[in-house]
């Protein structure tokens, strides 16, 4: 059994920094202020690094992982 990671955005909690988008553009979409597009999504195993690096970089810590 495999172990999928999710990427978990609290979106009322984002206030459009952008941070997480500006190290892990390729994961992290955000409307035109800035704010996080996607509340959840899965992250394949050779991008967990960079979605690691978007996490760390949020300053409202608004982004957490989730395993299903």
């Amino acid at each position: 059994m495999s172990i999928h990671q999710r990427i978990h955005i609290a979106l009322d909690q984002c206030e459009g920094h952008g941070q997480c988008a500006a190290v892990a553009p390729r994961l992290y979409e955000l409307d035109d202020d800035g704010f996080a597009l996607r509340a959840d999504f899965e992250v394949a195993p050779q991008l967990v690094d960079e979605a690691d690096s978007g996490l760390k970089a949020c300053p409202m810590s608004a982004i957490r992982w989730r395993e299903d």
